[in-house]
């Protein structure tokens, strides 16, 4: 895993190359020890899991993929997570409007993400998703 962090509005807060499932808890606790410190408290917890889904999905699902990255940028008032793998993508579609099955052991990602973010978008692919948080309360105060 290659991780770069910096701070402030309109910058990246992490910049992440990871190859394994492992390396999504280095990146999640980079994020937490560095980058989240500074938002509300209240929206630590759901950025971290955005990024966690969005990189677990990448790596489980990636249909091959060798290679996903993520970047976690801070915006005015809120977050925006991007998610890439050079997979063959997937039907994104089919997954954005449907219900979780609660008793099934997978399948519930896209639904977390669609519960957690302010707007979700794929690309046309599949191979890339940003899923965009923003906070409640806006502003570095929490």
């Amino acid at each position: 895993m290659s991780a770069a962090m910096s701070g402030g509005t309109g910058s990246m807060m992490l910049r992440a190359r990871l190859t394994t499932l492992e390396a999504v808890d280095q990146v999640c606790c980079e994020l937490r020890n560095r980058g989240l410190a500074q938002l509300p408290r209240e929206e630590r917890f759901a950025v971290e899991l955005l990024v966690r889904e969005a990189l677990a999905n990448a790596l489980l699902h990636g249909s091959a993929a060798k290679e996903v990255w993520c970047e976690v940028e801070r915006l005015e008032c809120g977050v925006a997570v991007r998610v890439g793998d050079d997979g063959e993508g997937f039907d994104w579609r089919s997954w954005l409007h449907s219900a979780a099955d609660s008793k099934a052991e997978s399948g519930r990602g896209v639904n977390i993400m669609r519960r957690y973010s302010s707007a979700l978008r794929f690309n046309e692919k599949g191979n890339l998703v940003e899923a965009i948080r923003i906070f409640s309360r806006g502003g570095e105060h929490g």
